[in-house]
Protein backbone atom coordinates (compact mmCIF):
# COMPACT_ATOMS: atom_id res chain seq x y z
CA UNK A 1 0.00 0.00 0.00
CA UNK A 2 1.36 3.28 -1.08
CA UNK A 3 2.27 5.78 2.07
CA UNK A 4 -0.06 7.77 0.88
CA UNK A 5 -2.94 5.55 1.04
CA UNK A 6 -1.38 4.28 4.31
CA UNK A 7 -1.88 7.97 5.64
CA UNK A 8 -5.42 8.51 4.78
CA UNK A 9 -6.49 4.80 6.53
CA UNK A 10 -4.61 5.87 9.43
CA UNK A 11 -6.12 9.56 9.82
CA UNK A 12 -9.60 7.86 8.96
CA UNK A 13 -9.75 5.02 11.07
CA UNK A 14 -7.70 6.61 14.41
CA UNK A 15 -8.63 10.27 14.36
CA UNK A 16 -12.21 10.11 12.44
CA UNK A 17 -10.61 12.59 10.19
CA UNK A 18 -13.39 12.90 6.90
CA UNK A 19 -10.87 15.02 4.65
CA UNK A 20 -9.21 11.22 4.41
CA UNK A 21 -12.03 9.47 3.97
CA UNK A 22 -12.90 12.19 1.43
CA UNK A 23 -9.77 11.75 -0.41
CA UNK A 24 -9.71 8.15 -0.39
CA UNK A 25 -13.28 7.63 -1.93
CA UNK A 26 -12.26 10.33 -4.83
CA UNK A 27 -9.42 8.36 -5.71
CA UNK A 28 -10.70 4.96 -5.94
CA UNK A 29 -15.02 5.99 -6.91
CA UNK A 30 -14.34 5.80 -10.45
CA UNK A 31 -12.71 1.86 -10.10
CA UNK A 32 -14.63 0.77 -7.65
CA UNK A 33 -18.25 1.77 -9.71
CA UNK A 34 -16.81 0.72 -12.68
CA UNK A 35 -15.75 -2.83 -11.39
CA UNK A 36 -19.41 -3.02 -10.13
CA UNK A 37 -20.65 -2.16 -13.29
CA UNK A 38 -18.97 -4.71 -15.43
CA UNK A 39 -19.92 -7.32 -13.22
CA UNK A 40 -23.61 -6.40 -12.38
CA UNK A 41 -24.79 -4.54 -16.27
CA UNK A 42 -26.90 -2.08 -13.80
CA UNK A 43 -25.99 1.38 -12.93
CA UNK A 44 -28.37 1.64 -10.05
CA UNK A 45 -27.35 -1.78 -8.74
CA UNK A 46 -23.06 -0.68 -9.74
CA UNK A 47 -23.81 2.43 -7.58
CA UNK A 48 -25.57 0.67 -4.30
CA UNK A 49 -22.93 -1.78 -4.29
CA UNK A 50 -19.85 0.42 -4.57
CA UNK A 51 -21.32 2.24 -2.13
CA UNK A 52 -21.77 -0.37 0.32
CA UNK A 53 -17.85 -0.84 -0.58
CA UNK A 54 -16.78 2.44 0.81
CA UNK A 55 -18.70 1.84 3.94
CA UNK A 56 -17.48 -1.34 4.92
CA UNK A 57 -13.98 0.23 4.70
CA UNK A 58 -15.67 3.51 6.34
CA UNK A 59 -16.97 1.12 9.29
CA UNK A 60 -13.49 -0.33 10.15
CA UNK A 61 -15.37 -3.51 9.07
CA UNK A 62 -12.86 -4.90 6.77
CA UNK A 63 -9.46 -3.90 6.40
CA UNK A 64 -7.31 -3.46 3.83
CA UNK A 65 -4.54 -6.08 3.96
CA UNK A 66 -2.89 -4.97 1.05
CA UNK A 67 -2.70 -1.78 -1.60
CA UNK A 68 -5.80 0.06 -1.20
CA UNK A 69 -6.54 -0.06 -5.20
CA UNK A 70 -6.38 -3.94 -5.54
CA UNK A 71 -7.78 -4.53 -2.32
CA UNK A 72 -11.00 -2.46 -3.13
CA UNK A 73 -11.20 -3.84 -6.86
CA UNK A 74 -11.40 -6.92 -4.91
CA UNK A 75 -13.99 -6.21 -2.56
CA UNK A 76 -16.12 -4.59 -4.89
CA UNK A 77 -15.86 -7.64 -7.67
CA UNK A 78 -16.89 -10.29 -4.71
CA UNK A 79 -19.62 -7.86 -3.32
CA UNK A 80 -21.39 -7.74 -6.74
CA UNK A 81 -21.08 -11.09 -7.55
CA UNK A 82 -22.83 -11.34 -3.79
CA UNK A 83 -25.27 -9.17 -4.92
CA UNK A 84 -26.01 -11.48 -8.36
CA UNK A 85 -26.06 -14.72 -6.75
CA UNK A 86 -28.48 -13.78 -3.81
CA UNK A 87 -30.95 -11.90 -6.54
CA UNK A 88 -30.91 -14.86 -8.04
CA UNK A 89 -32.15 -16.85 -5.21
CA UNK A 90 -34.43 -14.43 -4.36
CA UNK A 91 -35.85 -14.57 -7.64
CA UNK A 92 -35.72 -18.30 -7.38
CA UNK A 93 -37.73 -17.89 -3.88
CA UNK A 94 -40.46 -15.64 -5.50
CA UNK A 95 -41.24 -17.66 -8.52
CA UNK A 96 -41.55 -20.78 -5.80
CA UNK A 97 -44.09 -18.99 -3.11
CA UNK A 98 -46.15 -16.80 -6.17
CA UNK A 99 -49.36 -17.22 -6.12
CA UNK A 100 -51.62 -17.05 -9.37
CA UNK A 101 -55.31 -15.84 -8.18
Amino acid sequence: MSTADIALLERWLKQGDPEAFKTVVLRYAGMVYSTCHRVLHNASDAEEVAQDCFEALASGRAKPTAALGPWLHRVATNRALKRISSDKHRRAREKAYRCDL
